[in-house]
């Protein structure tokens, strides 16, 4: 599931980066975001089950507008306004420190404990991102607007990751995310509607819009939310940062960037290795797994409560009368 993810996502930066060329970002934004949403509503409102969902899920107003806001209209604008200013690799780094921004958000405002580990990844993360943002691998001159939006809309999504984990767990990704992309098209509609008057799209650039929220959007949000539910967001976010390589790679492969330098390489070589410590699973101590397996047992006793309890051993201790 990461890798497929992984593909995904590479896909829609790819995509992306190719249609805000001659597009503007924003027609952009709520046309995938309308087509994806088109497309899970009709795949949803298939089954009586789905169609079930679907209602639960529009039954919770604040929290669909919230979610909408935060995941979805807000994360899109932010990075598809910045793709034109500082580029395709560059905004898909920023995002892919997305677990960074994760761990702040969730120790600051949803109680998650983070370890010095995942501090020190962070860390250290975020110096070979500030690194390879020095060195303007595909944006010319850097661009603090640019910037500034990107990591708006990083921070916006980390805390929808946390917010969607808490406030709608018993519901399946297929009936939320139609819900959420509704909300999400309402607010971007307004947004985009003189770029649409202005300069409407080509037959072509919407083409392109339709395949994007359709064969790419589409799975790769199912994916990405059913991870979410399953390993949490870090984990999630820690997923997207094999993002940048594959990006950088399809960059080079379509002829629109030069191959990356050793640089390059190097400090997203050490980006990796500090979002991995974010991402890592702290190791069971070596009683764990033992006990954990006598417990499964159904003897409900870990090993140091033999002594207390020889009756659950399988042994009957001789009466001494």
């Amino acid at each position: 599931m990461p890798v497929v993810l992984v593909l995904l996502l590479a896909g829609t930066w790819l995509l992306s980066g190719a249609l805000v060329t001659g597009t503007e970002p924003l027609i952009v934004a709520v046309g995938r975001t309308a087509v994806c949403c088109l497309v899970l509503t009709a795949v949803a409102a298939s089954s009586v089950s789905g169609r079930a969902d679907l209602r639960r899920a529009a039954a919770r107003p604040g929290t669909v507008w919230l979610l909408g806001l935060l995941g979805f209209a807000g994360y899109a604008a932010g990075t598809l306004l910045a793709i034109p200013r500082i580029g395709t690799s560059l905004t898909n780094l920023v995002v892919a420190l997305m677990p960074c921004a994760s761990v702040a958000v969730g120790a600051l405002f949803f109680g998650e404990r983070s370890g010095p580990r995942r501090a020190a990844g962070a860390l250290l993360a975020c110096a070979a991102a500030a690194g390879y943002a020095a060195l303007g691998a595909d944006a010319g001159d850097l661009d603090g607007v640019g910037l500034l939006l990107v990591a708006a809309a990083t921070i916006a999504f980390a805390v929808y990751g946390f917010l969607y984990r808490a406030r709608l767990p018993g519901l399946p990704p297929l009936a939320v995310l139609p819900v959420l992309l509704a909300a999400a098209t309402c607010l971007l509609l307004p947004m985009s509607l003189p770029a649409l008057i202005a300069h409407p799209p080509t037959p072509a650039a919407t083409g392109g819009i339709v395949l994007l929220g359709a064969a790419v959007y589409a799975p790769a949000y199912l994916v990405q939310h059913r991870l979410i539910l399953l390993r949490g967001p870090v984990f999630t976010a820690a997923v997207q940062l094999a993002v940048p390589f594959t990006v950088r790679l399809g960059d080079w492969a379509l002829g629109t960037a030069p191959a990356p330098s050793a640089a390059e390489l190097l400090l997203l070589t050490v980006c990796c290795g500090g979002i991995a410590l974010v991402a890592m699973r702290r190791e069971r101590v070596s009683g764990a797994p033992l006990a954990r397996s006598w417990d499964a047992e159904g003897s409900g006793a870990l090993p140091h409560d033999r002594r207390s309890a020889p009756h659950r051993t399988g042994f009957r201790r001789r009466d001494p009368r």
